[in-house]
């Protein structure tokens, strides 16, 4: 425990005065999530379901000053016959989530690229819950205004085969703004989003980046130490010092950090905010910890499904270590050791190799099940493997953890198990579906692992997926039900399709 304590404070230290500005900083206003900013005003809006989605009110920008609205209400909440919802209304404009219901008369590939750069958006402050990013970034459609971090590096690919270099990069410049402003990339562009992250795909996204221009690995490589330090919960002397004190209380965790036997640690998810921000609770099972649990799973982007629940269908998503979160940090490792060196700064860069290795060299014990031949999540509370079979096993490929057996192994199942008419399925839980993401990690997966009959087959029943889906309704989902005959698909409208759409054309160009 002390050598890896020390080399903690070693690159705490050493790296902490490093930060290398990417542009002005986007603000030094202090943001508040809705549920404080308006307390009890949105308690019992929340509370009183004035709408059917918690969103609206959480989207809502302010006519008046906040201190004015909340004064207003405080006097005529007691009043009798007071109307909450004509008090909404009249101090607050509600966003509109109207989707329009029209088909599209493009033909395919170019509705996707039109509707793609149709979500674009400008900086901007609405003085809501909105936070203005440094560059322009994409929405993702209907009800979400906001960008979202994981699909960011979706759109980024997306982009680059439109040759709009240019509008790539402010994807990266946008995280890279957010890291230097508040330590990590939030989930979105919202103040209730700002307490947790999503899977960290800034390492990838700057990957990409320098396969044109390899200087862009030094350009954002501080920016990549403090998103490690955040998911490493390390950002300062005082928290390094706490997580080796709750090590050594015997503590299962310290924030996104789970101790292992043999001073061996690996990552969970983990909002730090524990209330109802914006989602409700569901079939009242509303126990403990039941708002953090919710609030994990939104933050691995893993919302549907049944890959969090217990045997009881309880979320128990902070209990679990993930398969993709921990491949990403072996990667954001070895690219960070990619950067010192590029820098010349090869103590750091041995740190960071050794760190990455010590990653690797405990990742089969906990994820690999050599009786399946696939990766499962890791329930370090009960202290065994997860059982339900899921796409986040392909992580291990796309980021080199895998052998060749491995990776065989891997594709057999996924094959034999995952492979539906329509696509991938997500898990093999039953319920059929399949969400563009996932398909797509699942096939660059395979490529890098010379799998490229599987990656082919999965990439054209993608693509005809969403054709179908398109002439029958003029438009696209973010997810299917890969099992299900088109006819009996249901049209959501309720989903964000950027990461649908930067997906198809990446799989379209190429």
């Amino acid at each position: 425990m002390n050598k890896l304590f020390k080399m903690r404070v070693l690159l705490y230290f050493g790296l902490f005065f490093l930060l290398i500005s990417c542009g002005e900083t986007v603000t030094k206003k202090e943001y508040q999530s809705p549920d404080k900013k308006w307390g009890e005003l949105f308690l019992e809006v929340q509370n009183q379901r004035i709408f059917n989605d918690s969103k609206v009110f959480a989207d809502a920008v302010p006519k008046f000053k906040v201190d004015s609205i909340l004064l207003s209400f405080e006097k005529a909440k007691s009043v009798k016959g007071f109307d909450l919802k004509r008090f909404i209304y009249e101090n607050f404009n509600l966003p509109n989530y109207t989707v329009s219901e029209e088909k599209s008369s493009l033909a395919f590939e170019k509705y996707i690229e039109t509707t793609l750069l149709a979500l674009m958006r400008e900086p901007k402050d609405d003085g809501g819950s909105l936070i203005p990013t440094r560059k322009s970034y994409f929405a993702g459609g209907g009800k979400f205004e906001e960008l979202n971090y994981f699909r960011s590096y979706l759109t980024l690919l997306a982009l680059q085969t439109l040759n709009q270099d240019t509008l790539a990069l402010n994807q990266a410049i946008n995280s890279a703004q957010f890291i230097q402003d508040f330590g990590h990339v939030p989930a979105g562009n919202r103040t209730y989003c700002m307490s947790r992250s999503n899977p960290p795909v800034f390492a990838l996204m700057i990957n990409k980046l320098a396969e044109k221009d390899p200087k862009q690995l030094e350009i954002f490589g501080t920016q990549l130490m403090r998103e490690y330090q955040y998911w490493m919960s390390s950002e300062s002397k005082e928290e390094v010092l706490k997580q080796k004190q709750a090590q050594g209380r015997g503590e299962k965790a310290y924030q996104k950090v789970v101790f292992l036997p043999n001073n061996n640690l690996l990552n969970r998810y983990l909002d730090n905010e524990n209330t109802s921000m914006v989602e409700k609770p569901f079939n009242g099972k509303t126990t403990k910890d039941f708002y953090k649990n919710l609030r994990a799973s939104h933050e691995s982007e893993w919302v549907e499904g049944k890959r969090w629940s217990s045997d009881s269908d309880v979320n128990r998503a902070i209990d679990i270590l993930p398969v993709d979160l921990n491949a990403l940090l072996y990667f954001m490792e070895v690219t960070l050791s990619e950067v010192y060196k590029a820098k010349g700064k090869e103590d750091y860069a041995k740190s960071f190799g050794k760190l990455a290795q010590k990653r690797k060299a405990i990742f089969n014990q906990y994820f690999w099940n050599d009786k399946q031949g696939f990766y499962y999540d890791f329930d370090f509370v009960n202290q065994k493997q997860r059982e339900l079979s899921t796409l986040a096993a392909v992580f291990p490929l796309l980021v080199g953890l895998a052998d060749q057996k491995q990776a065989d192994r891997v594709a057999e199942k996924l094959e034999r198990e995952f492979l539906k008419n329509g696509g991938l399925l997500n898990e093999l839980n039953g319920s059929g579906i399949g969400a563009a993401e996932f398909q797509f990690f699942a096939i660059e997966s395979l490529k890098k692992n010379e799998k490229l009959d599987l990656a082919k087959k999965i990439k054209e029943r993608w693509v005809n997926t969403n054709w179908e889906y398109f002439a029958k309704f003029g438009k696209i989902e973010e997810s299917y039900n890969v099992a299900q005959p088109l006819i009996l698909q249901k049209n959501s409208h309720q989903q964000r399709i950027d990461g649908s759409l930067s997906v198809l054309l990446v799989l379209l160009k190429k």
